[in-house]
């Protein structure tokens, strides 16, 4: 995107950076370090930030706002899954859970590229004490973003 890209949109701090598309994946889970004083997006990278936002979050944990959220994590930590079909199954149900609730805060004002078409789960890999989701995330505008998903029971 350009600079222009960005004019009259609004944008989101951009909180999930640091990961590089090929090569080794470096994470921080930082708004700003030394080296860079916060970030922005906007277009399908914010789509793809709101949707992980949602995903992750543990559904009934928001205090203000029961429904946001999915059952997913809470499904992970309690062990449930223990094959591919019970990680993709969960993923099905948690996929619609996070879509509704995109939608129902969404405009018709906002860009069609910050929009939710749907989630689509490209793989998964079950390691002890770890799942790993690869997921493709469409934009009502057709642009995608994949987004790897480490998730792991140790702190």
């Amino acid at each position: 995107m350009s600079v222009a890209d960005y004019t009259g949109r609004q944008y989101d701090v951009l909180v999930f950076r640091g990961a590089r598309p090929r090569g080794e994946v470096l994470l921080s889970q930082t708004l700003f370090d030394a080296e860079k004083y916060g970030e922005i997006c906007v277009g399908v990278q914010k789509l793809a930030q709101r949707w992980l936002v949602e995903f992750l979050t543990i559904r009934g944990s928001v205090l203000y706002a029961k429904t946001r959220g999915t059952r997913f994590m809470q499904e992970f930590y309690a062990g449930r899954f223990r094959t591919e079909s019970d990680v993709a199954t969960s993923f099905a149900f948690a996929e619609v859970e996070a879509g509704d609730n995109l939608r129902a805060e969404e405009t018709d004002t906002m860009p069609d590229d910050e929009r939710l078409d749907f989630a689509e789960l490209q793989s998964i890999a079950i390691l002890p004490g770890l799942v790993r989701l690869s997921v493709r995330i469409v934009s009502l505008a057709g642009t995608t973003r994949n987004v790897i998903l480490p998730l792991s029971h140790t702190v």
